[in-house]
């Protein structure tokens, strides 16, 4: 139990890290719509590497630098219409089997993403657009957020298995849609 809560304390920090990334990409996006729009509508001058540095490398790495923050705060779109008709231990067992489908899914895709962030990296293959940047300078967005993912879920299908197992809470469970604000 204590390796586990050591592993959630340092993916906490991790996530949290990526997450103070993520917001500032944001605010960078929001800082370069807002000069882009004002060029091109006062001065008639837009900025020709915009659109580029939005989808190629802000939008992007907002959300993979967020995915795994927003998958441990239950964030994410949750269906838990059965959640309200079974026990306790059930939504465990669900927990957990959905942690344990996701870990090699995840796994699969942070290994296929890696090996083309690999390949990008060694050809030193570059975007064709304006910004001729190195491909790798995004595509390692990919494996970086999977990967934190794929790590996420397992220390989650550890946990919810570990509670199951013990009948002691490792992790708790993720609130139940609607009752975030009920007081039990």
């Amino acid at each position: 139990m204590k390796f586990h809560q050591y592993a959630m304390r340092v993916m906490r920090v991790i996530d949290t890290l990526c997450a103070y990334v993520a917001c500032i990409m944001l605010f960078a996006l929001m800082m370069v719509v807002v000069a882009d729009v004002s060029l091109r509508y006062i001065f008639n001058a837009p900025l020709s590497w915009s659109y580029d540095a939005i989808s190629v490398f802000l939008l992007p790495g907002v959300f993979f630098y967020a995915i795994s923050y927003t998958h441990s705060t239950h964030g994410h779109v949750a269906v838990d219409i059965l959640h309200n008709y079974v026990s306790q231990r059930t939504r465990y067992a669900f927990e957990a089997l959905t942690s344990a489908i996701a870990v090699p899914v995840f796994g699969f895709i942070t290994w296929i993403a890696a090996q083309s962030t690999w390949r990008d990296w060694l050809t030193g293959t570059a975007m064709t657009s304006g910004l001729e940047v190195p491909t790798w300078t995004t595509s390692f967005l990919l494996p970086m957020g999977f990967g934190l993912l794929t790590v996420r879920s397992l220390l989650n299908f550890w946990g919810y298995f570990a509670t199951l197992i013990t009948d002691k809470p490792w992790l708790a469970l993720p609130p139940i849609s609607g009752t975030e604000g009920v007081e039990s």
